[in-house]
């Protein structure tokens, strides 16, 4: 009888016979704002992770000498970037500044924040004329497929026959990467721009024992909700999947962010409408974000990583909220204004 192999001792043994591969998909012009552009995936080995570099030019036309950026600049001109498979499994679908929030949980979050020059990961070009100046924006944001460089699990099998996964990206107007000031005239012109993906992906192993167990699947979604102002507020999430993080990105009426000081109310995460694992005030969970990465979220963002046990996303299973035996799953709080609430989160779910 043959002995049955543990999914750590496939980790193991696929870390000794696979090969890390990177891999350019041809670039996709994009026509215009409000378009898409797709990418059918190559039917080769293990997929781990998408890298997503967009560059675009824009022209700036403005009375000022410059139009300003905002906290999500320039990831705001994708709407939506969404990877579908054929067996009916989305592992990501959200917007670019929710998945630039998403990625800022990781190590050295800052590299997302615009750098001085176009080597960096994120730049975007601010200077304008009143005729009108060409400004570049280059970014690339990241698709974890896999949960971490350490752990395979998630890892999607491009390399058969029926395996059939797209890459979709909706884009926003280019104006979306900045913060228009109308008394100067701020315009931004789109000129052109193109997205092209790399893929990390790792080689099949020889042999039987080293293939990794690819039954669960890591998914990445965005939702949001309204809440009233001057009262208890509570936003039930879905049940039935492991959470590894979410962030609560809170916003007012007007789409100005809550400051901590509108939070009338711990932040609480409630199980069956009495157990309170997780019960914070807002200004304490920012430091322990900043705390934790190193990096300063932007207002109105908070992070709650329960895979961070000193290191972003190479802790263990210990503070997984498991939902799979849960009636009701909530977030809870109290503000003093009404808004909304966007609830981006990663999640693992088994194939059945």
């Amino acid at each position: 009888m043959a002995q049955e192999i543990s999914a750590q001792e496939r980790a193991h043994n696929f870390g000794i016979a696979t090969r890390q591969n990177y891999q350019m998909l041809p670039a996709a012009a994009v026509s215009g704002e409000n378009t898409m552009v797709q990418f059918t995936l190559p039917k080769a080995r293990l997929l781990s992770k998408i890298y997503l570099n967009v560059e675009a030019i824009a022209t700036l036309k403005s009375k000022g000498t410059a139009i300003q950026t905002h906290d999500f600049s320039p990831y705001s001109i994708l709407r939506r970037v969404s990877l579908d498979l054929n067996n009916g499994f989305i592992p990501y679908m959200l917007g670019g500044r929710e998945l630039y929030l998403y990625n800022a949980l990781r190590l050295n979050p800052d590299v997302l924040l615009p750098g001085k020059t176009d080597r960096c990961m994120n730049y975007i070009e601010t200077a304008a004329t009143a005729e009108g100046k060409d400004a570049k924006i280059k970014f690339t944001l990241e698709l974890p497929i896999a949960l971490n460089q350490r752990d395979p699990m998630g890892l999607v099998l491009l390399q058969t026959a029926d395996s059939a996964v797209t890459l979709t990206v909706d884009v926003e107007t280019l104006a979306k990467a900045y913060s228009l000031n109308t008394s100067n005239g701020d315009e931004v012109l789109f000129k052109s721009m193109k997205i092209t993906p790399m893929l990390e992906t790792f080689t099949i192993p020889p042999i039987p024992a080293a293939f990794p167990d690819i039954s669960t699947l890591k998914i990445v979604s965005s939702k949001a909700e309204t809440f009233s102002g001057n009262g208890q507020n509570i936003v039930s999430l879905s049940t039935g999947m492991v959470y590894r993080k979410f962030m609560l990105l809170f916003e007012d009426k007007d789409g100005n962010p809550l400051s901590d000081e509108d939070f009338q109310s711990n932040l609480e995460i409630v199980f069956n409408q009495a157990d309170i694992p997780y019960s914070v005030k807002a200004s304490v969970l920012s430091h322990i974000n900043h705390s934790q990465l190193g990096y300063t979220l932007p207002k109105g963002v908070y992070a709650f990583d329960l895979t961070n046990q000193g290191i972003p996303n190479l802790g263990g299973s210990r503070d997984f909220i498991d939902t799979e035996n849960l009636n009701e799953f909530w977030i809870r709080f109290s503000t003093q204004k009404g808004g909304k609430v966007t609830i981006i989160s990663e999640n693992l779910s088994r194939l059945r």
